[in-house]
């Protein structure tokens, strides 16, 4: 906290994307996640179901595969218990805090990279059709994700490892 009692800004950035990411994973994707198999009945009937088939266009094995759906899953019952947890942290100045974060933005990051490269070293098999709209929706729908979580990484990383920087004299 600063002298003021007011958390450092990259903390309220880190907390206000952690409580974006934790209220996303209760919504949209912990309704994909309940209804991943009746999804393509749904379409036409449900607006998170038009949403998810829209993005359908960009990737339509995100929205049907087993691999999305594990991924998914992991990400409302572990990730989202993990952004609580790191906001708590965050909030009581917890020893820990950066270490979570670190392991958090990583993991993250590491998961979106992967999605990246194994869509483009396949081809991009689940695009309906390789144009730039669809490789904007690809790319777009997911990259905030990707720089959030490396800020998020990144944070951790350099308060990590300027606790171990020698002290200059004179400085």
């Amino acid at each position: 906290m600063t002298s003021s009692g007011e958390r450092p800004r990259t903390d309220r950035v880190i907390v206000g994307l952690l409580v974006f990411f934790t209220v996303f994973n209760l919504t949209l994707d912990l309704w994909y996640v309940l209804h991943s198999r009746q999804m393509t009945a749904l379409v036409g009937h449900h607006w998170l179901a038009d949403l998810w088939a829209f993005y359908s266009r960009a990737d339509r094995f995100w929205v049907v595969g087993d691999w999305s759906l594990a991924q998914e899953g992991f990400n409302v019952f572990f990730t989202t218990l993990v952004n609580l947890w790191l906001i708590q942290a965050i909030r009581r100045g917890a020893s820990y805090r950066h270490a979570l974060q670190l392991t958090l933005g990583a993991y993250m990051s590491y998961s979106v990279v992967l999605y990246f490269l194994s869509a483009h070293v396949g081809g991009y098999p689940g695009m309906a059709e390789r144009t730039v709209a669809n490789l904007a929706l690809f790319y777009g729908a997911t990259l905030p994700w990707l720089i959030a979580h490396l800020y998020i990484a990144w944070d951790a990383f350099r308060v990590i490892t300027g606790r171990f920087t020698p002290a200059i004299p004179g400085r």
